[in-house]
């Protein structure tokens, strides 16, 4: 009997191993498609490919290898976008995937609210996903960005001891959704941190960029969107557009992005896209493993990250305490 016992108990580890390990390969079989809401050749520079190394990490101990696909979604241009994502919605059904990703606010609005059927998953949404058209729908869940404009006012309060801010960027929906949010909340934001927030400067061109820069009464500038600034016949990057206006601003410059504080915007306090894009995996797979995604609610992506300029810091003549400093997970020099 001790010994028949024994065999049991030597059995059931045995073959409890054996089930992870067939659900852990039944898992590396399933087909994950992720959809960027912009072209391949600007993915880069507008800071997805961090989302994308989110997703891989996510994945690999799964053993699964997403397919990347483009659409390159014009912000003012609502038919064209409609257009693109019923064509990139076909393309991606004709794959069979189990699972598809979608990243930003308009590939979830153009493209991921086109799937009825496959599961989809949203990330690097900037504006409130509740807000869009379409949502809640039973078949798509995500991560969504936690603001940290509370946490960045206060801080600019702290180290510049300004009373006012504005806020610009490039125009998209996405953008206009953050607007409307933060004249929301000007009122409690002013209470919490001192600094009130005047205005948003939603722009398409560097000469609207430009009007916008020298012609505001705030104390404060907080670049939100830098890229795909229209200068003539040709795109500004986004280093181009940041060294510009730290370059020209009568105010201090801080950003939203980490590459925007590397150009010599002062601070940010951001998301990690990286986090982001691995919370999306696991979200991810739950669902693959059998979760509903109307059973998963959104998912703040809470994790803050302080990067400083001691450059620009300097050139200000801000002294910046130690005691924040020493939080800092990056400072350019």
């Amino acid at each position: 009997m001790k010994k028949l016992f024994l065999l049991i108990f030597m059995v059931i580890p045995a073959v409890m191993n054996v089930n992870v390990a067939l659900a852990e390969n039944n898992l590396a079989e399933k087909k994950v498609v992720v959809i960027s809401g912009i072209s391949q050749a600007k993915a880069d520079a507008a800071g997805y490919t961090e989302a994308y190394e989110g997703i891989n990490k996510g994945f690999k101990s799964i053993g699964i290898t997403p397919h990347y696909e483009w659409a390159e979604l014009t912000p003012d241009n609502d038919k064209n976008n409609h257009t693109i994502g019923d064509e990139m919605v076909t393309r991606v059904k004709a794959m069979k995937p189990d699972l598809v990703i979608a990243l930003s606010d308009d590939c979830l609005h153009y493209v991921g609210l086109k799937f009825k059927e496959i599961p989809v998953v949203f990330a690097y949404v900037f504006g409130d996903p509740t807000k869009i058209p379409g949502l809640p729908q039973k078949n798509i869940t995500g991560v969504v960005r936690r603001s940290y404009a509370g946490d960045i006012f206060a801080l600019a309060n702290k180290l510049l001891g300004v009373k006012t801010v504005a806020l610009i960027g490039k125009y998209s929906e996405a953008m206009a959704g953050v607007k409307g949010y933060m004249a929301a909340g000007a009122d409690k934001l002013e209470a919490a941190t001192g600094v009130r927030y005047l205005d948003m400067y939603l722009v398409n061109t560097f000469e609207e960029w430009t009007n916008a820069v020298k012609t505001t009464p705030a104390e404060l500038l907080y670049l939100t969107d830098t890229s795909r600034l229209i200068k003539g016949d040709r795109e500004l990057t986004r280093t181009e557009t940041t060294s510009w206006t730290v370059e020209n601003a009568k105010v201090p410059v801080i950003a939203a992005i980490e590459g925007d504080v590397e150009a010599g915007a002062l601070f940010a306090i951001l998301t990690s896209v990286t986090v982001n894009g691995e919370m999306a995996a696991e979200l991810a797979v739950k669902i693959l493993s059998g979760t509903a995604p109307s059973d998963i609610p959104y998912s703040p992506s809470t994790k803050g990250r302080l990067v400083f300029n001691a450059t620009t810091a300097k050139k200000l003549n801000v002294n910046i305490p130690y005691e924040i400093l020493s939080t800092a997970e990056k400072i350019y020099e």
